[in-house]
């Protein structure tokens, strides 16, 4: 399936086998112009409940933060024609493979570095959503609250690199994520 994240100019479309990589570790991050707003987030295991929000984000291994920063770095190497990017990625013990690659709207127009805003916004108010009521349930507040300017409270111990993070970026819906322990 071609996701169109990018803007109109470049769009990039794939097609791959992810079941080829043995997966120590897996996750997702968010590769920028610059190394230090980059975000790295993963599980271990294979990375699929984590990106539907069914399994709890991980702190990660360093030397598996590590090997992924490397990867980053070779992509940013790009940066200047595919812009910033999202891309899933699996550890399989020895080296970092990319499953996915897509070019990531950001939508903090204020340069916030608090990790907790998805999409940078002034609604009238925030309506709490919980990850562990699913994706559907997402696009269903999703679209009940775009269009009465109100924004969505994320609760859950979800990615903000999760599919949950990549719809409300999608939809240009302001939205924070609250952690739960």
């Amino acid at each position: 399936m071609e996701e169109a994240k990018g803007t109109e100019d470049v769009n990039l479309a794939s097609v791959l086998s992810q079941d080829a990589v043995e997966a120590l570790f897996s996750g997702a991050s968010f590769i920028t112009a610059y190394e230090e707003e980059d975000l790295i987030e993963g599980v271990a295991g294979k990375g699929d409940k984590f990106m539907v929000g069914e399994k709890n984000k991980e702190i990660l291994p360093t030397d598996v933060v590590n090997a992924v920063k490397t990867l980053n770095n070779q992509v940013r190497c790009y940066h200047s024609e595919l812009g910033d990017v999202s891309i899933e990625w699996v550890y399989d013990g020895t080296m970092v493979w990319v499953v996915q690659l897509n070019q990531l709207r950001v939508n903090n127009e204020r340069g916030s570095n608090d990790r907790r805003i998805i999409v940078d916004g002034s609604p009238s108010c925030y309506k709490k959503v919980f990850v562990e009521d699913g994706l559907e349930n997402l696009r269903q507040k999703i679209n009940l609250y775009k269009k009465r300017n109100i924004g969505i409270e994320l609760i859950g111990n979800v990615g903000i690199t999760s599919h949950f993070g990549d719809l409300l970026r999608l939809s240009n819906i302001p939205s924070i994520l609250k952690n739960v322990e």
